[in-house]
């Protein structure tokens, strides 16, 4: 597939079905299913609105918690770029 002028690639994400518990920045506790995931960031599913910019704590099965910034956000589904830990703010 051909892209167009300015195109900015991203890294490839393995699809994935994983249930997760999102902590928001003032305490709110939203359960969220991930669908993709990469290296750089995932795409949550919620039957809630995320806003762009947003930071969050991804509660992650066997892994701990994740901080990540929303990038994206429509009806039903955000995705989110993970955070080292001097990027959280």
């Amino acid at each position: 597939m051909q892209r167009g002028q300015g195109w900015i690639g991203r890294k490839d994400r393995s699809h994935v079905s994983v249930d997760a518990l999102v902590l928001r920045d003032d305490g709110a506790r939203v359960k969220v299913r991930l669908t993709n995931v990469s290296n750089e960031g995932c795409r949550l599913e919620a039957d809630e609105m995320f806003r762009i910019g947003e930071h969050l704590s991804i509660a992650l099965p066997r892994m701990g918690n994740v901080r990540a910034q929303v990038r994206w956000a429509l009806p039903g589904s955000a995705g989110t770029q993970f955070l080292d830990d001097g990027d959280a703010g």
